[in-house]
Formats: C-alpha cells, sequence, structure tokens
C-alpha cells in the first residue's frame, strides 16, 4: 500500500512534466517589428477565417489574407488544434489594431501576445482549438507574468467582434 501511494504522485509529476505544448514554426516575414527586451503582459485571443477561398479553415488561405493586409500574430491554431508560431514572442505582431487594455495603455500589439483561432462567425472553435489554446496560454503565463487575457472585442469594442462564438466560461475553466 505504502508503495503505491509514492509511486502514483511520481506518475502525476511525471505526466504533468511531459505535457508539453507542441508548436510548429511556420515563421513569416511580414505583420511584424523586431524587437528586443520588450515587456508583455496581455495575450490577445482573436478568430480568424479563410475569406477569399472554398475552404474557409485553410491554414494557407488565412496566411495569404494576413499577407495582403500585412497583419501578423504569433501564434495560429487550426481546426485540428495544431498550434503554428509565425512570429517570435519576443518581436512585435501587428495583431491588435486601434485598441486599448482596460489600463488605458494603448500600442496594444508592443505588450501582448496575439494568438488567433481559426473559426468563422457561424462555427464555434472545436475542443482540440480551445485544449491548444488553453495550454498555449498556461505555457506562456509559466515564462510571463500576464495581467490580462482578453479577446479583441473587448480592446478594441465597437472596431472588432472577435473572438466569435468562444466560450469564455469554459476557456476560463482550462486555463485555471
Amino acid at each position: 500500500m505504502g508503495l503505491i501511494l509514492l509511486v502514483i504522485p511520481m506518475f502525476l509529476a511525471y505526466q504533468s512534466v511531459q505535457q508539453k505544448v507542441n508548436i510548429v514554426d511556420k515563421k513569416i516575414s511580414w505583420g511584424y517589428k523586431k524587437a528586443s527586451n520588450r515587456s508583455v503582459d496581455a495575450i490577445i485571443i482573436h478568430s480568424t477565417y479563410n475569406a477569399s477561398g472554398t475552404d474557409s479553415f485553410s491554414v494557407a488561405g488565412v496566411l495569404d489574407q494576413f499577407k495582403s493586409y500585412g497583419v501578423a500574430s504569433h501564434y495560429l491554431i487550426d481546426r485540428d488544434g495544431k498550434i503554428y508560431r509565425l512570429v517570435d514572442e519576443k518581436n512585435i505582431a501587428f495583431h491588435a489594431g486601434n485598441s486599448s487594455l482596460p489600463d488605458g495603455r494603448v500600442n496594444v500589439n508592443t505588450t501582448s501576445i496575439g494568438i488567433e483561432i481559426i473559426t468563422t462567425l457561424y462555427t464555434s472553435p472545436t475542443e482540440k482549438q480551445y485544449n491548444s489554446a488553453a495550454a498555449l496560454v498556461k505555457d506562456i503565463k509559466k515564462r510571463r507574468v500576464i495581467k490580462y487575457i482578453k479577446g479583441h472585442n473587448e480592446i478594441a469594442p465597437g472596431r472588432k467582434s472577435d473572438p466569435w462564438n468562444f466560450d469564455w466560461t469554459k476557456f476560463n475553466a482550462l486555463i485555471e
């Protein structure tokens, strides 16, 4: 009995260590500015989709749109929950636009990390996307002190409506 009580906590500790976030590097050459020693204390959650093709959920289509607008996020999560790193966190990605944080700070791009979730106005994020987004946020929070986790609509009210169909109660429970 004593051995079992000793082994179970060791197994659980091993499992939590092994839950590494799998990120695929898919670095882009637009939509960001190189930076060093920037202070990040916000994560902004976005929604996006491929509006110019037949497959709304196409990663390539989304990236083509980003390129045409000269924008980017740090991360993009596809429908299967695969996380793509588009821009290194040390750099300033152009994802927030004209916006402000609850404390009144503007230039949100300079102090935030942007996460785009591929979905549409009429679909919700998948379970895999929620799980991946939560794992990514938890990973970021291990490395940085995060004051705000906000939707794009919260920092640019009236201008932006995303993340669409996003269940904040579910998401907040996952990042606890």
